[in-house]
């Protein structure tokens, strides 16, 4: 049986964005908001994907292990506030190496699918980037754009977005009341 989800982006979404890579864990900084968006989506018991481009690893600027490491304290951090996240999917490639994971292409999101049972249909996708909302409108997720990180980057002609709010916060509550 499917289910619905909520793939969120990560970089400018649940941490704050960082024009230079993040590179080291202290470089990781949650979001003002993510605590309590991580604790709504918990009692809302939806599935969370995180889905992010790390080109940081393919260009050397970090590696797989530091990566990993956020990861873990990330799911860590989201469990302690009831929120389950099964599932971090990454994509370390540079854009020019024409990978088919890179956001907006599909095999993150369609990799965590099948492992978790996961169904487009009535799932979200919560990002920043006119990446992100390139890859929902692809794969029919409902788009919510937030403000922060790259959310005020021009979107390409013809990909819509349900909503736009101010933070990841927002864009929880919001999902919160369209369930």
């Amino acid at each position: 049986m499917s289910r619905a989800a909520v793939f969120l982006d990560r970089d400018g979404v649940i941490n704050e964005y960082v024009r230079e890579y993040v590179r080291t864990v202290d470089d990781f900084v949650l979001q003002t908001g993510a605590a309590e968006a991580f604790r709504l989506l918990g009692r809302l018991e939806l599935p969370i994907v995180v889905v992010t481009n790390q080109s940081g690893i393919g260009r050397g600027y970090t590696t797989r292990e530091i990566v990993d490491e956020i990861h873990r304290g990330l799911v860590e951090e989201a469990a302690r506030q009831g929120a389950s996240i099964v599932s971090v999917e990454v994509c370390p490639h540079r854009p020019d190496e024409g990978c088919r994971c890179r956001k907006p292409g599909p095999a993150l999101f369609e990799r965590a699918a099948a492992a978790h049972h996961l169904s487009w249909e009535g799932s979200w996708m919560v990002g920043d980037s006119p990446c992100d909302m390139e890859a929902a409108a692809a794969l029919g997720l409902r788009a919510v754009r937030v403000r922060t990180g790259r959310g005020e980057e021009p979107l390409p002609p013809g990909v819509p977005v349900e909503v736009t709010t101010d933070d990841f916060l927002s864009a929880c509550r919001w999902i919160a009341g369209e369930r």
